[in-house]
């Protein structure tokens, strides 16, 4: 029987269409029988035992650079697109680079990339797919960063937004490690006098709905200590004034820490860990998180713009005696792009284990979904600020790509 709805928000901006559906990394092989090994941009193979030592020249090197954001990782790209430029290492490291532009908002160089890409390897179909992804940036600047630099900034209660200062202007946006660009509503470019683009380019977003933009770059952006340049943001036809600040400044920024007391601590010093702490990795155009449930290990979407973490149908067909139980209903998922209902399953509790910590959601929202935008293409759901900000206080390190909830 279908109780009453319930809603869960979540600003998350996708920008490719993903379409592999699993609960871990696929290994390369199993009783004898060879299967498909993960793709080159899918992190999570890194996670596999052994990875490491299988990581230690070429592109599969270059692969887990880019994976853990690692500063070598486009050095090593490079050097194989220049020894070896019509090989299909080539063309793989083409595709790890387009991962590593569009994340860091370096789009002069994304464009780049793209074009000599499809000048070496016009027929190949992922040169093709790239492309309805990417030329949507083209005209678009690199942005510029200055040095990580430590600040401590205010937010309200539960809020996850942070003050910023834009060509002089104050605003106030929310901090959202689910959008692959930063984001403002038309009525905020207006007020900001911002210049927008002509022509119009489409995200995904966690409704499935998807979502018309448009662009404006910020000249001058203040976070803090730090200075951005040239920021793109994208441009939507909402009404109210709002906007998201997405990955490419948290990579900018490095080491950030929310802690409910109302601080946020950006650019700190990232602290001396070992590989077996590492937690996060990218995965396509995502970022995820390495966890376990009832000791088994599964990887969610990290997205602090969403309010609620949202299970999915990976998870109810991995964990189903968890789900069996569990009360049916309809749950509203919110999105840049609308409002969609799916059927869902709630649960009591289901236990993460977060690095050293354990943390529990109470209730268990399972959507009955594989949406892209909210984990449904690699994942068990996407991680909300529910699970991020239970114990209080939630870092997140960019340089040596580690989560902890203390």
């Amino acid at each position: 029987m279908i109780e009453a709805a319930c809603r869960s928000r979540c600003w998350t901006l996708a920008v490719a269409t993903l379409t592999v559906l699993c609960l871990a990394a696929p290994s390369s092989g199993q009783r004898g029988v060879s299967l498909p090994g993960p793709a080159i941009d899918d992190g999570r193979q890194w996670f596999e035992p052994g990875a490491d030592s299988s990581a230690t020249a070429g592109i599969r090197r270059g692969a887990m650079a880019a994976a853990f954001n690692n500063a070598e990782a486009e050095s090593l790209l490079r050097g194989i697109i220049k020894s070896k430029p019509k090989s299909d290492d080539a063309s793989q490291a083409h595709e790890l680079l387009s991962r590593i532009y569009l994340r860091s908002g370096q789009y002069t160089r994304l464009i780049g990339n793209l074009d000599q890409w499809a000048a070496s390897f016009p027929n190949r179909p992922e040169v093709q797919d790239e492309k309805v992804d990417v030329e949507q940036f083209r005209g678009l600047p690199d942005q510029r960063n200055s040095s990580p630099r430590v600040s401590t900034l205010p937010h309200d209660a539960d809020d996850w937004s942070v003050p910023t200062l834009i060509n002089g202007k104050p605003a106030t946006y929310l901090f959202d490690t689910g959008a692959w660009l930063s984001v403002m509503s038309e009525p905020e470019a207006r007020r900001l006098g911002l210049e927008i683009r002509a022509g119009s380019g489409t995200i995904g977003d966690p409704s499935g709905k998807g979502v018309r933009f448009r662009t404006a770059v910020v000249k001058d952006l203040r976070l803090g200590a730090m200075r951005f340049q040239d920021v793109s943001f994208a441009i939507l036809p909402h009404t109210e004034h709002f906007g998201i600040l997405g990955m490419p400044i948290w990579l900018a920024v490095g080491h950030v820490r929310w802690s409910s007391r109302g601080t946020w601590e950006l650019g700190g010093r990232s602290e001396s860990l070992d590989r077996a702490s590492r937690n996060i990795v990218f995965f396509e155009n995502k970022l995820l998180l390495a966890t376990d449930v009832s000791g088994t290990r599964v990887f969610g979407t990290i997205d602090t713009g969403a309010i609620d973490t949202d299970l999915n149908e990976n998870f109810a067909k991995a964990f189903t005696a968890l789900v069996q139980n569990g009360s049916r209903q309809t749950r509203e998922i919110t999105g840049l792009g609308g409002t969609t209902s799916v059927p869902s399953i709630t649960v009591p509790e289901v236990p993460f284990q977060i690095g050293p910590t354990r943390v529990v959601l109470r209730p268990a929202h399972v959507t009955l979904q594989r949406t892209a935008a909210i984990g449904g293409a690699c994942c068990i759901g996407n991680i909300g600020r529910d699970i991020l900000a239970q114990t209080g206080e939630f870092a997140l390190d960019l340089s040596t790509m580690v989560l902890r909830v203390q």
